[in-house]
């Protein structure tokens, strides 16, 4: 029974230890992440008086390739990114860039309009920029 406990003690030290070591990454490392899961691009989302703005982080994605949709105040980014695979004679030790389907919702905190997005691709971000809509104003009507 004691030989037990300790054993278990040390598998949750370990798992402790990989999870501060290695933080976001430690459902991968510990093998408790699907890996044929979507995974979510980190994203910052800004709002300025007159847009919102969403800087979408994937390096190695061709920003034409990425399906960018919104609804209502929702937007989805989705696409894939391909993996490297090792050339023969290689051996992989580690591998901790991201590759695979990946899908993102973001809530935008306002109403926008969608005819007015700019998007642009430059050094692994994606930058969508959308104007707000003016709130309609209310008129006396005599």
């Amino acid at each position: 029974m004691a030989a037990s406990v300790e054993r278990l003690r040390h598998e949750f030290d370990h798992w402790l230890e990989t999870a501060m070591s290695q933080g976001t990454r430690a459902l991968d490392v510990l093998g408790l992440r699907s890996s044929d899961r979507a995974w979510a691009p980190e994203v910052d989302l800004v709002e300025t008086g007159e847009a919102v703005i969403v800087s979408i982080d994937l390096p190695g994605v061709d920003p034409r390739s990425v399906d960018v949709s919104l609804t209502g105040n929702m937007l989805t980014i989705k696409g894939e990114k391909a993996s490297s695979a090792p050339v023969e004679g290689q051996t992989v030790h580690t591998q901790e860039r991201r590759c695979g389907p990946f899908r993102r919702n973001v809530a935008l905190p306002t109403a926008v309009d969608a005819d007015s997005v700019k998007a642009e691709g430059k050094e692994g971000v994606i930058r969508l920029h959308f104007s707000k809509l003016t709130p309609e104003r209310s008129r006396q009507i005599a």
